[in-house]
C-alpha cells in the first residue's frame, strides 16, 4: 500500500543578527506566516490521511487548502516586505550606497519626470518630516496594493541595495513568478477556468505538491531578503558611528 506524500514546508533559517528594529517586524511577520501555512498543510495532509483510500481522488477540499495556503503566502511576502522596506529604508537612507541612489533615481525619473509634480509628492516635500513622508511614499510605489511577481520583487531589492545578492539574482526572482500567477488566479479570478455553462463552473486542478514547493520556495526567499538587509543595516550603522547591536 502507497503512503502519502506530505506537503510540507521547510524549517525556516535561523534569526539574521545584527538587524536590530529595522528587521524585528519582517523577520516577525514571517515566523507568523510560516507558522500559518505549516497550519494549512497540517490539516491539509489530515484531511487526506482520513480517507478510506489515500490514493484516492485529491477532493475540491484539499485543493481550497492548497488555494488558502497560496493567499496565506502571498499576504505574508506582501506584509514583510512592506514592513522590511519601512523600518530599513530610513537607516540604509542616511548614508550614501546603492539604496540611496536607488531612491534618488527614483524620484528623479518617475515622481519629478518631466517636472510634472503629483500632489502626493508636493505633500511629502513640504510635510512637517519630509524624509519619512517621502519614504512612506516610495515604499507605496514599491509595494503597490500587493506585489504581483518578479519585477516588483526585483524593485524592492534594488531599492534595499541588494542588487549584487547571488540569492536575489533575476533569475531567480523569475522562477517564482509562476507562484503569483497562481496567487491571481486563487485570488483575482477565483480559480475559474471556463465560468460559460448553466450554474457550473471549472476550477483549476492544484497540484498539491507543486503548490508546497512554490510556498516554501516563496517564504525562504523572504529569509533571503531580510538577512542580506540585516548586513547592510549593521554596515550602514558601522559606517555612521552608530552602535550594530
Amino acid at each position: 500500500m502507497s503512503r502519502l506524500t506530505l506537503v510540507e514546508l521547510s524549517d525556516l533559517p535561523p534569526k539574521p543578527r545584527g538587524g536590530g528594529d529595522e528587521i524585528r517586524r519582517s523577520w516577525n511577520r514571517l515566523v507568523a506566516t510560516h507558522r500559518s501555512v505549516c497550519a494549512l498543510f497540517n490539516t491539509l495532509n489530515g484531511l487526506r490521511a482520513a480517507q478510506d483510500d489515500m490514493r484516492g481522488a485529491i477532493s475540491e477540499t484539499h485543493r481550497d487548502q492548497a488555494r488558502a495556503a497560496i493567499v496565506f503566502t502571498a499576504a505574508g511576502i506582501d506584509a514583510c516586505l512592506s514592513a522590511l522596506l519601512e523600518d530599513a529604508l530610513p537607516t540604509l537612507l542616511a548614508a550614501p550606497g546603492p539604496a540611496h541612489s536607488a531612491f534618488t533615481g527614483h524620484y528623479m525619473k518617475e515622481r519629478f519626470k518631466d517636472n510634472k509634480v503629483s500632489e502626493a509628492t508636493k505633500k511629502a516635500v513640504v510635510a512637517f518630516d519630509p524624509r519619512t513622508a517621502l519614504i512612506e511614499l516610495y515604499v507605496g510605489d514599491l509595494t503597490g496594493p500587493s506585489i504581483q511577481g518578479a519585477k516588483d520583487l526585483a524593485r524592492c531589492r534594488d531599492a534595499l541595495g541588494l542588487s549584487k545578492e547571488p540569492a536575489l539574482d533575476g533569475a531567480i526572482l523569475q522562477a517564482h513568478q509562476p507562484f503569483f500567477n497562481a496567487r491571481h488566479e486563487v485570488v483575482h479570478e477565483l480559480d475559474i477556468v471556463d465560468a460559460a455553462g448553466k450554474g457550473s463552473r471549472g476550477r483549476r486542478h492544484r497540484d498539491l505538491a507543486a503548490v508546497g514547493a512554490q510556498c516554501d520556495g516563496a517564504l525562504l526567499l523572504l529569509h533571503d531578503f531580510i538577512a542580506p538587509t540585516a548586513r547592510a543595516v549593521r554596515q550602514t550603522r558601522r559606517a555612521m558611528g552608530l552602535s550594530t547591536t
